[in-house]
């Protein structure tokens, strides 16, 4: 699979998955604006339920990071973004960093990234549990393009 999707600036996770169910394709093989559309709401609502369900300090949010990346989930550590170009997918977190760098804000930057490395597995599991399929990441072209392959449990 080589595909390229955008995910979180400075993320300090990613996790990519096979986004190809949420194509909108039906039994014919034609594309369908209303099933892609329900397709990815559902799937959305159902992961967002899950991780939170999963981590509860998380708290939805509605946030842009970039055109492509929108972050639906936040703590006072972390924040989760969900991208998708071409069926693939990106799931990323990254710690919060806050502006103001006196000695308590790079001790919590420093359990924020912590966290993150923490959290990992149970993002796994929640993608799993919604039915799709963890890639990874093993390289990037010379054109900018990712190649990808399933990951090992």
């Amino acid at each position: 699979m080589g595909r390229s999707v955008d995910y979180l600036n400075n993320a300090d996770l990613v996790l990519y998955f096979n986004g190809d169910f949420l194509s909108g394709l039906d039994e014919d093989g034609e594309y369908c604006q209303d099933m892609a559309e329900l397709n990815w709401e559902d799937f959305y609502s159902e992961l967002k339920h899950n991780i939170k369900a999963k981590l509860k300090s998380y708290n939805e949010c509605e946030k842009w990071d970039s055109n492509e990346v929108s972050i639906f989930l936040e703590n006072e550590l972390a924040e989760i973004g969900l991208s998708e170009y071409c069926g693939l997918c990106s799931l990323s977190v990254r710690a919060k960093d806050d502006e103001f760098y006196n000695s308590y804000e790079k001790v919590k930057e420093g359990i924020a990234k912590h966290h993150v490395k923490q959290i990992e597995k149970s993002l796994v599991k929640c993608l799993e549990n919604v039915g799709v399929e963890v890639l990874n990441r093993l390289g990037t072209m010379s054109n900018g393009i990712g190649v990808f392959e399933k990951a090992n449990a």
